[in-house]
């Protein structure tokens, strides 16, 4: 590792544990979980820029972070585990499409696909979640259309999306789905192991992975990208 990357790991690292310490890393909210996190996102940048093993070092910190401020509602063993695989899961995304850029085409066709699915089976999944908790008694009298409208809504807003990113680099798309799939990965795992250990019922688990899971792996896809080109550009000027 050259001076460059031990610098930028230290960095990483330090505003990891500072964002973890001080809580800023962590936004209050009045779900079961306690708080929304931010502390995924250091995490993700450090495992595209320098590789999934530094992403898993930031994670390991997020995780500790995490039990020292939440122990009082799980076990470290859910808290920690899913933490490091963050990290590593978006470093090795990354990696995987900056390997095969000279099959640029095909992998542009078989994410868009990807993203496709991913996108329009979230908000279908979470629209007839939103309405069979909050809007029952609509559902009752019109089960078929509302069912019907959400997946419409879906479907216009995934097409949308695909039609705005379809003409952009390869590199963007993969920083997009790196960073998605990292927050994801943290959402999944820590969730689940949250299921297995019976901590919350499964329909307040399904409802924090929505709320909360979903917009975090939003906001990570928007703030992502942007960051690691600015700093790859800044590196390669130095």
């Amino acid at each position: 590792m050259n001076s460059k990357k031990v610098a930028l790991s230290s960095i990483f690292l330090a505003l990891t544990l500072l964002m973890g310490i001080s809580r800023i890393g962590y936004v209050a909210v009045p779900t079961p979980a306690g708080a929304a996190t931010l502390m995924h996102i250091p995490v993700i940048l450090a495992g595209i820029l320098l590789g999934p093993w530094v992403g898993a070092l930031a994670g390991l910190m997020f995780g500790f972070s995490a039990v020292l401020y939440f122990s009082h509602i799980a076990p470290f063993w859910v808290l920690l585990p899913a933490r490091p695989f963050i990290g590593i899961v978006s470093g090795l995304v990354y990696a995987f499409f900056l390997r095969y850029t000279n099959y640029q085409k095909k992998i542009r066709n078989y994410a868009l696909v990807i993203i496709a699915i991913a996108i329009f089976s979230f908000l279908y999944l979470s629209g007839l979640f939103i309405l069979n908790e909050w809007f029952s008694d609509l559902l009752v009298t019109y089960p078929i259309e509302y069912s019907f409208l959400v997946s419409i809504v879906a479907f216009v807003i995934s097409i949308s999306i695909i039609f705005l990113i379809k003409e952009k680099e390869i590199k963007i798309i993969g920083l997009g789905i790196a960073s998605f799939l990292g927050s994801l990965t943290n959402t999944i795992g820590t969730l689940g192991l949250a299921a297995m250990a019976k901590i919350f019922p499964i329909q307040v688990i399904i409802t924090i992975g929505i709320v909360q899971g979903i917009p975090e792996a939003v906001l990570a896809t928007i703030i992502c990208p942007p960051i690691v080109l600015a700093i790859e550009k800044f590196v390669k000027r130095e």
